[in-house]
């Protein structure tokens, strides 16, 4: 069974890989990728996957794909193909220009909530506050989402910021690789740092903060406000909108539009830390210390 990764905000993906039968080169159709459940508190939970089938063209060998999305990032995998051939994955986007769609995807986010917010108002006053506690969390979810996909992507997209993280960031310290292995985990490198950064819990912002801070020198400011709304959502999640002492939180229409323009401003000040920062301002080991 082989296995890949792709970026959790694609809207299909392409799998291209040697058929083991006949050593025939396959390329699938366009496979959707599911949508995430963003009201869940972790990756694990906001999971949700697609089982699709493919035919070799040339022998007609039948592989079973599995396409698994969460919050953090999605991969999948292929029946009968062996993981070492690997696969090639062409990610498809909803906009010709991913740099500018990535950019502008929280904002995209904070637009439709909005429009969602406007409809409701017709609502009864019991389905309104069950909404709008609902589209709170969704807000907190998406900024969640929006950090972990940013860090994977520009982790990756520079070889020195990728040995900055490597040799900086304090879970990989203790692993250890046996000399004979050291090839075999160069060639599946960028997957490791994937799926290490997608196990981060982005709700800790502490520690979020930190990380962007030592691999870019991107400082977030001031998180106590967006903590707050955090613990809020954590309510909301996983006791039903009730604090520890069972009191339900009272989240108004006000409440939901102040927090997407918190988390929009939140975001946008990193986007603009993303495009004043060179390569040369990247900040090296000594400068600053990993926690």
């Amino acid at each position: 069974m082989a296995s890949f990764d792709f970026n959790p905000i694609a809207d299909y993906v392409v799998l291209r890989f040697t058929c083991p039968e006949c050593n025939a080169l396959n390329e699938t159709e366009a496979l959707s990728v599911p949508t995430p459940d963003f009201s869940a508190e972790t990756h694990h939970d906001s999971i949700n996957y697609e089982n699709y089938e493919h035919e070799c063209p040339n022998c007609g060998h039948l592989f079973d794909i599995t396409i698994n999305n969460g919050i953090y990032g999605g991969d999948g995998d292929i029946s009968d193909v062996n993981n070492e051939d690997g696969v090639s994955v062409e990610e498809g986007f909803p906009e010709e220009d991913y740099e500018e769609y990535k950019s502008l995807f929280f904002d995209e986010h904070v637009k439709e909530t909005i429009d969602v917010l406007d409809k409701i108002d017709t609502l009864d006053e019991v389905s309104r506050k069950l909404l709008y506690r609902t589209l709170y969390a969704n807000v907190i979810s998406s900024m969640e989402a929006y950090l972990s996909d940013r860090l994977i992507q520009k982790v990756l997209s520079s070889e020195t910021v990728k040995r900055q993280f490597i040799e900086n960031f304090k879970d990989f310290k203790e692993h250890k690789i046996s000399m004979s292995d050291i090839f075999k985990q160069m060639e599946s490198l960028d997957s490791f740092i994937r799926k290490t950064l997608r196990e981060i819990i982005y709700h800790n912002l502490p520690r979020v903060k930190n990380i962007y801070k030592t691999t870019f020198g991107i400082d977030f400011g001031d998180v106590s406000e967006l903590m707050k709304s955090i613990a809020i959502r954590h309510d909301i999640v996983h006791r039903n909108g009730k604090d520890k002492n069972g009191v339900l939180c009272e989240i108004s229409k006000d409440d939901v539009l102040t927090l997407a323009e918190q988390v929009s401003f939140f975001i946008g000040n990193i986007e603009s830390g993303f495009s004043a920062l060179t390569e040369e301002e990247i900040p090296m080991p000594a400068e600053l210390p990993f926690d």
